[in-house]
């Protein structure tokens, strides 16, 4: 019987050398309940599903070891570099504008050294900056107002002077709404700008 498991980033191949070569492969806990591997040599396979459960391989010829587990302070331990190196999650940020203009509101603005922060913490990184407007005003009027809100954005971005590879401007005008409104309705959380951070 086949059993199909999506692995995550979380699900890692560690290999540590002792005496003998062997890999060690340990499940850590990614914060949901969809947290399984299965373990798969020549000889047989093991189904790793309880965050901590390893297994350990000492051949593609032989079978994986019976799951064994190991606390999150010995994860820590053992595996610190591998860990460090797997890249923070991508963060999604909305920031809001007053109508009619690419100026933030004043909660949004308060956002920014937040951003800051998040944007520092995974240089070098990919921002992507997506602008939207509510449906007040044409359609024409609102696809450049929402470009020009994304622009603004990616200006303060570009003036920090931040180690970003790539920084993607898009405008959907009124066609992604995030609050569904009849046209020329003036809604806030329609005026935003979404960042990606990655």
């Amino acid at each position: 019987m086949e059993v199909a498991v999506i692995i995550t980033w979380i699900g890692m191949l560690i290999a540590s050398l002792t005496n003998t070569p062997s890999t060690t492969v340990v499940l850590i806990d990614n914060g949901t309940n969809q947290n399984a591997i299965v373990v798969e040599t020549k000889a047989g396979s093991v189904f790793v599903d309880k965050p901590g459960g390893y297994v350990s391989l000492t051949s593609k010829d032989e079978k994986p070891s019976e799951v064994k587990m190991m606390s999150d302070a010995q994860i820590a331990s053992k595996f610190k570099s591998a860990i460090a190196s797997v890249p923070l999650k991508p963060v999604h940020v909305l920031l809001y504008f007053k109508s009619g203009s690419n100026e933030l509101t004043q909660e949004s603005k308060e956002k920014l050294p937040q951003i800051l922060k998040e944007i520092k913490k995974r240089m070098p990184c990919d921002v992507n900056v997506i602008g939207h407007a509510d449906t007040m005003g044409s359609k024409e009027y609102n696809v450049k107002l929402s470009l020009e809100r994304a622009n603004s954005v990616k200006e303060w971005i570009k003036e920090q002077s931040l180690d970003v590879i790539q920084l993607k401007v898009e405008s959907y005008g009124e066609t992604d709404l995030l609050v569904k409104t009849a046209d020329n309705v003036s809604e806030e959380k329609n005026r935003r700008v979404e960042l990606l951070i990655r």
